[in-house]
């Protein structure tokens, strides 16, 4: 099973940016060498799910807040810079994920005090939908329906 998150960062160290220091929710706290800059750190933001009449789409639609992280400010800025023309506007299938589209939406920056070190964030709006041969992480809500003697749907209740 795969979830999104782990071809994302995929693609993210294929972008030979930071080594593979790409990291989901939160900076690594040990091993130290994993600690060293500059490294990414990312997550989901929200999602928004598509839907036609029929029910959820297959296509998903997800924000995803990328941050980089290091100790000069140059740097930072470089990586965020090369990070925007590798993904902005990538399309493909990767890794068993049809990208429909990944599209740079912003970027801000600052300096933490406490860690010393410059950070810049990136967001990204990311389209895509799951290829027939990847089985995701969790089933779709749609397999959990049962049809009732009635004939009427029901969600995995017995009865109405």
């Amino acid at each position: 099973m795969v979830i999104f998150e782990q071809v994302f960062r995929d693609l993210l160290i294929q972008t030979n940016l930071v080594e593979k220091r790409a990291f989901l929710w939160r900076a690594p706290q040990v091993p130290a060498d994993q600690q060293k800059t500059p490294y990414m750190v990312f997550f989901h933001v929200g999602p928004e799910p598509l839907h036609a009449h029929s029910g959820p789409l297959g296509l998903l639609q997800r924000t995803y807040q990328v941050s980089i992280f290091d100790v000069g400010q140059t740097r930072a800025i470089a990586i965020a810079d090369s990070l925007r023309g590798a993904l902005d506007g990538y399309r493909g299938e990767y890794e068993g994920v049809l990208f429909g589209l990944i599209a740079y939406r912003n970027q801000t920056s600052e300096h933490e005090q406490l860690t010393k070190l410059f950070h810049v964030v990136q967001e990204y709006r990311i389209l895509y939908r799951l290829t027939d041969h990847v089985q995701p992480a969790a089933p779709n809500r749609n397999t959990n329906r049962k049809e009732s003697p009635h004939g009427n749907r029901s969600f995995g209740t017995t009865g109405n």
